[in-house]
């Protein structure tokens, strides 16, 4: 039992380091870092016209219920350092109705407020553009769907927020809530935060689900948006802990909220877009550890990375099975000359020769076996016997193929690979 359970969390723990190497690493190969700062950039032009694309949503009910109009004043006075909506808000009260110009405010506002929603659109595209079949117009569509659909849901939930709100004011729960004087101070400290972080994860599992045209497992979009929301709220208790903003307005002004509050929603884009390359790296993970196993550098390659990489993905268990699997004794027969290339062969462990009419070729662990005849589509051009006891994954010839497909470092791979080889059969002819 014990030894099952090493084996168990072994394989975890495996799989756990190989996800985060290839999250890091597509992280980085995205750029993803430039696209939070244009996200970040995006909130800048966005943040007024969102804001009063849902106070607008929100002028009829005011109207109606003037009392929730303090509610939300208080809501925004944390924003009070950076710009004051209040006048904003009384303004959009005054108006009874529309002019040529208030309708060309509308629609400039309407297009302003895009800026974000097409910023985050472009940087999930990033992650998800190997594999999304979406054409651009539609995410010009979508960028206004998600923008309506995100203020629409700011909206219902200041509202559900003013009404728990005068739930809890009700004499039943002040009686309950006076035995617990804490509570009761944090809980009305609390709700404006409260309510700032379930839009967060709300939008957060919206544009997981909807943006990547992927289909992602709604489960796994709830989990990641979680994880982006909570480490956000860890992030910015920690600023706030170590940065007193307080201090620095009275040194810089009100310059310092803003730059405050532009670090933040910088960390927030880093943190939501690296979840984004997580939802991506495991709904095609064995896809992606194909294609890396493949890109594995030789053991002549120098450096940590190299050390790294091969240290990872030389065993591959998460897509090793029984019937992919190939054992050989010493001086078995894995293919011979002029068969045709059904299968390609990562070589797990162990050393094969390849014997041809150029001579023979050293096979040693972490290379791949018959991938340039199968692109070819020839037979294959060796023998090749085992040296030693081998190991080896085998991959159908579509299986290989979905991988050069899908990889634009494994096409790459590839490429050189058949010109490697072309210039050898070439030069070989020559002679």
């Amino acid at each position: 039992m014990t030894n099952r359970l090493k084996i168990y969390f072994k394989k975890v723990f495996s799989r756990f380091s190989q996800m985060l190497y290839l999250t890091l690493s597509n992280f980085t190969k995205n750029a993803l870092w430039e696209s939070a700062s244009a996200c970040a950039f995006g909130f800048i032009f966005s943040f007024i016209p969102v804001t009063m694309i849902i106070f607008t949503v929100l002028v009829g009910i005011l109207r109606i219920y003037p009392n929730i109009y303090n509610f939300i004043i208080s809501f925004t006075e944390q924003f009070d350092a950076v710009v004051k909506i209040t006048p904003v808000l009384d303004r959009l009260l005054q108006i009874r109705s529309f002019s040529s110009f208030n309708i060309f405010l509308a629609v400039w506002i309407v297009w302003m407020a895009r800026k974000l929603f097409n910023s985050i659109i472009i940087s999930m595209n990033k992650v998800f553009r190997s594999v999304s079949k979406r054409k651009s117009w539609f995410n010009q569509i979508l960028t206004f769907i998600i923008e309506f659909s995100i203020t629409l849901i700011i909206a219902v939930i200041i509202i559900a927020a003013f009404v728990l709100s005068r739930i809890m004011s009700l004499s039943f729960f002040q009686t309950l809530l006076a035995y617990f004087p804490l509570l009761q101070k944090q809980s009305s400290s609390n709700l404006g935060t409260f309510v700032l972080y379930l839009i967060l994860f709300i939008s957060t599992v919206l544009a997981y689900r909807i943006i990547p045209g992927t289909k992602p497992l709604l489960r796994r979009c709830i989990f990641y948006a979680a994880l982006s929301t909570a480490a956000f709220f860890i992030v910015s208790w920690f600023l706030n802990m170590f940065m007193n903003v307080t201090n620095y307005n009275t040194v810089y002004g009100t310059i310092s909220s803003l730059v405050v509050l532009m670090m933040k929603v910088y960390l927030f884009f880093i943190i939501f877009l690296f979840c984004a390359q997580m939802i991506y790296v495991s709904q095609f993970f064995v896809t992606l550890l194909r294609s890396e196993i493949y890109l594995l550098p030789t053991f002549e390659s120098k450096g940590i990375g190299n050390y790294l990489r091969r240290f990872l993905f030389i065993n591959p268990s998460e897509i090793q099975t029984k019937e992919n699997t190939v054992k050989l004794e010493i001086g078995e027969t894995l293919y011979r000359k002029d068969e045709k290339v059904t299968r390609v062969y990562f070589l797990k462990s162990g050393a094969i020769s390849e014997a041809s009419d150029k001579g023979f070729t050293l096979r040693s662990q972490g290379c791949f076996l018959g991938d340039v005849q199968c692109i070819l589509n020839q037979t294959y051009q060796a023998e090749a016997q085992a040296l030693a006891e081998c190991e080896l994954i085998s991959f159908t010839a579509e299986e290989f193929m979905q991988i050069i497909e899908r990889s634009h470092h494994a096409a790459r791979k590839a490429i050189s690979k058949i010109s490697e080889y072309t210039a050898t059969a070439y030069n070989a002819e020559n002679e």
